[in-house]
C-alpha cells in the first residue's frame, strides 16, 4: 500500500499553484450576495460551542458531524479525506452520514493553527475591525514588497496534509455533483478561511480569529444559508425529473441504465451560430433543447481533469436515443468551439465523423470559472504567476454515436474501427491542418454498423496555430512520451505525437481487453505503462511518461515482447512500433543527424505524415477476414477498471 505522504503528494501535485490569496475576507463575502434577517451575532466565541452557533446561521441546512464516517468518493489509495462537518439541506435525502453527491458545502476542523496551509502577507491588524471596514485595513500588502514575498502556499509537512485533505474534498464534490463552482469552510485552531472553488483552481480568503470575531464566519454562513441553488454553485441546466412510470421505464431500458436509477433533465443549447433568432412569422425561436439520461457514473480524478463527461441520453423530441457530452474548454479568441470545428469538418465531408446535431456555450446561464480574474489582484501574493484561461462550459449532441472503442466485439471490428479512426484523423490533417490533440480510447466510437468515428476535438487546433501548440493537452495515459518528457518544456504538439496516441490507444486496448494467453505479471506491467505516476510542475505542465519512452526507444523491448497476441495483431504492434524510436533513441538520432541527405527518407520523415502508418494498418484490415470471430464482451469484467475510469 502507498504511503499517506506519497498519496497526500500525488494531491498536492494535482493542483499546482492553483490557490489565489489571499483575499480580503470583506470582498470574499461578495461571492454571495447579501441577506436580510440575520440573528444577532456574537462578536466572540470559544471553539467548544463552535458547532452549536453555527447552527443559528443554517438554518436551511443540516450539519453533520462526517469526520468519522467515510464516502468512497473521499477514500483515495486506501486512506480517508472526508469532510469534518458536511452542510446538506434540510430533509435532503442522502446515502449516509457522508455523501459528496448531496452536499452543500463543508468544514474541514484542524486542531492547531499550525496546520494551515497557506502563509498570509504580514498585517497591520488582526481582523478585529467588524464588517464592514475601509479596505485599506484589511489589506495594506503592496506590489513593491511582491517580490519579496515566499509562495501563499506553505511547504511545511502539517500544511501539505491539510491542504492535500481540502484538495481530495473537493475532487469527490465536483466528481459527484452537477456543479459550476462551491465553498469551504477551513478551521486551524482558532483561524478560519472560506475557499471558491471552480474547475480553474481556488480563491482563498485571509485567515481571521473567528474566537474574537465571530462576524464574518456568521455572515458568510448567514448569506449560504439564503442564497439560491445557482448562487451557491449549483448547475441549475441539470435538473431531477419525475416521468410517468411507464415512460421512464421505456427511457431506462433504451439509454441501458438500472430499473431505479434516477432520471434527469439536461438543457442544451441550440445551434446559435447558425440559427435565426425568429421563425418566418417573427416568433422567438427555441433557444434550447432538453434531454433526459442518468447521473454519469463519477471518476476520482483531480477537479483540473473533471473537465468531460459524455453518455446516452433521451431527445424526447425526436424520440431517439443521442449521444450528450459537456465539456470545459479553454475560453479565448482563436480557440474553436467543439460545436465549430463539427460544423467545419462535415463541411469539408471529412468521413467517419458523428453526426452534429447542435450545440454551444453555456455561458448565458453563467458556466464560466472566474478564478482567472485575480490572477493580477493587488492582494495576490505569490508573484510570476502563469497567467490562465478562463474555461466555460460547452454542450452538444452528436448522432450514430453507440458505445465506444473499449467495446468492441471481435479482434475484427476493432481493426476497422481503428482504421476508420485514422482515416478521419489523416483526411482532417490533410484538408483542414487540424491536429486532434487527444486520441484516446473514449474519443474513438463505434456505430451501430460496427464503424469507427474519431470523436472529441474539443482539444483540437490548427497546425500552423504555434501558441495553441505550445499548451499541453490530450488524456494522460495516451499523450506522447514526448510531450510529458521535462526535457521538452516548449515543445509544440505536432503529428508525430497524435500518431503516437494512436499507437498507445491500440497498445492498451488489445492488452486490457483481448483474450490472450499472457500472465497476469506481464498483462498488469504493460498496464502500469499507461497508468503511471505523474508529476505536475509550478507552471502547470505535466511531467512523467517515462515508461512508454523507454519501451518505444528499444523496439527489443517494445510491448509485443511481452503480449501473447494473435499472430496478425502482434505483426501489426511490431510494425507500428518500429516507426517511433527516432523519437527517443539517441542513437538513432544521432545516427539520422549525421547522415547526408539522400532521396530516401528518414526515420523521423516516416511520421510526419499518416502513409506508413496507414500503410501498415491498410494491409491489415483485409487480412481480418480469415481471423477468428471471437466476441470477447465476456471479458470485460476480468480486468479491474483504472483510476482514469477506463
Amino acid at each position: 500500500m502507498t504511503s499517506k505522504e506519497a498519496v497526500e503528494s500525488r494531491l498536492i501535485c494535482s493542483f499546482p499553484t492553483r490557490f489565489v490569496g489571499a483575499m480580503p475576507v470583506r470582498q470574499f463575502l461578495d461571492f454571495l450576495p447579501e441577506a436580510d434577517g440575520r440573528p444577532v451575532m456574537p462578536k466572540v466565541v470559544s471553539q467548544e460551542e463552535l458547532l452549536a452557533l453555527l447552527r443559528k446561521f443554517t438554518t436551511n441546512f443540516d450539519l453533520v458531524d462526517t469526520s468519522g464516517c467515510p464516502d468512497p468518493s473521499v477514500v483515495v489509495g486506501g486512506y480517508e479525506f472526508q469532510p469534518t462537518v458536511g452542510l446538506y439541506k434540510s430533509e435532503s435525502t442522502r446515502n449516509g452520514v457522508t455523501d459528496m453527491s448531496t452536499m452543500e458545502a463543508w468544514i474541514i476542523i484542524k486542531p492547531s493553527v499550525q496546520q494551515d496551509p497557506f502563509i498570509d502577507p504580514p498585517p497591520n491588524e488582526d481582523f478585529t475591525i467588524p464588517i464592514p471596514c475601509p479596505e485599506e485595513d484589511l489589506l495594506p500588502y503592496r506590489d513593491s514588497k511582491r517580490g519579496y514575498y515566499p509562495s501563499f502556499e506553505s511547504s511545511d509537512k502539517q500544511s501539505i496534509s491539510t491542504r492535500a485533505h481540502m484538495v481530495a474534498c473537493t475532487n469527490a464534490f465536483f466528481a459527484t455533483q452537477f456543479r459550476r463552482f462551491g465553498f469551504s469552510i477551513l478551521l486551524c485552531g482558532s483561524r478560519a478561511r472560506f475557499v471558491y472553488w471552480d474547475r480553474s483552481g481556488a480563491v482563498v480568503s485571509r485567515r481571521f480569529d473567528y474566537t474574537n470575531n465571530f462576524i464574518p464566519l456568521a455572515e458568510f454562513l448567514w448569506r449560504l444559508n439564503r442564497a439560491s441553488p445557482g448562487h451557491r454553485g449549483v448547475d441549475v441546466s441539470v435538473v431531477p425529473i419525475s416521468l410517468p412510470e411507464s415512460q421512464g421505464s421505456a427511457i431506462r431500458e433504451l439509454l441501458g441504465i438500472g430499473s431505479s436509477d434516477p432520471l434527469y433533465g439536461y438543457i442544451v443549447p441550440v445551434d446559435t451560430a447558425l440559427q435565426k433568432p425568429k421563425d418566418a412569422e417573427g416568433r422567438p425561436l427555441t433557444t434550447h433543447h432538453f434531454y433526459v439520461g442518468p447521473r454519469p457514473a463519477p471518476k476520482q480524478c483531480s477537479l483540473l481533469e473533471q473537465r468531460t463527461r459524455s453518455f446516452h441520453v433521451w431527445d424526447l423530441t425526436q424520440k431517439k436515443v443521442v449521444f450528450f457530452k459537456e465539456t470545459w474548454r479553454p475560453h479565448s479568441q482563436g480557440i474553436s468551439t467543439e460545436s465549430e470545428v463539427y460544423r467545419q469538418l462535415h463541411s469539408r465531408r471529412i468521413p467517419n465523423i458523428p453526426t452534429f446535431e447542435h450545440g454551444g456555450d453555456m455561458s448565458a446561464l453563467g458556466t464560466k470559472t472566474v478564478t482567472h480574474l485575480f490572477n493580477e489582484a493587488w492582494w495576490r501574493c505569490t508573484p510570476n504567476h502563469k497567467t490562465r484561461l478562463p474555461l466555460v462550459q460547452h454542450r452538444i449532441i452528436l448522432g450514430n454515436v453507440e458505445r465506444n472503442l473499449s467495446t468492441f466485439k471481435t479482434p475484427k471490428e476493432f481493426l476497422t474501427v481503428f482504421k476508420d479512426a485514422l482515416t478521419a484523423h489523416e483526411r482532417t490533417y490533410e484538408y483542414l491542418g487540424i491536429l486532434h490533440r487527444n486520441i484516446s480510447v473514449e474519443n474513438i466510437g463505434i456505430t451501430t454498423e460496427g464503424r469507427g468515428l474519431l470523436m472529441g476535438w474539443e482539444c483540437c487546433s490548427s497546425k500552423s496555430h504555434k501558441e495553441l501548440l505550445e499548451i499541453q493537452m490530450g488524456t494522460l495515459p495516451f499523450m506522447s512520451g514526448a510531450l510529458l518528457d521535462q526535457s521538452t518544456q516548449d515543445k509544440h504538439h505536432v503529428l508525430a505525437d497524435d500518431l503516437e496516441s494512436f499507437l498507445h490507444v491500440m497498445m492498451y486496448t488489445m492488452v486490457r481487453y483481448l483474450p490472450s494467453e499472457t500472465n497476469v505479471e506481464n498483462r498488469n506491467s504493460l498496464l502500469k505503462i499507461f497508468d503511471e505516476e505523474y508529476v505536475i510542475d509550478e507552471g502547470g505542465r505535466v511531467i512523467g511518461g517515462s515508461r512508454k519512452r523507454k519501451y518505444l526507444a528499444d523496439p527489443e523491448f517494445h510491448i509485443v515482447k511481452k503480449f501473447t497476441a494473435p499472430l496478425e495483431i502482434a505483426t501489426l504492434l511490431g510494425q507500428l512500433c518500429e516507426l517511433f524510436p527516432i523519437r527517443y533513441n539517441a542513437t538513432l538520432k544521432l545516427i539520422e543527424r549525421h547522415t547526408p541527405e539522400t532521396r530516401f527518407k528518414t526515420r523521423s520523415d516516416l511520421l510526419a505524415c499518416h502513409r506508413e502508418m496507414m500503410a501498415y494498418v491498410n494491409f491489415s484490415v483485409p487480412s481480418s477476414e480469415g481471423w477468428p470471430d471471437i466476441d470477447i464482451r465476456d471479458f470485460y469484467t476480468i480486468m479491474p477498471v483504472n483510476r482514469y475510469g477506463f
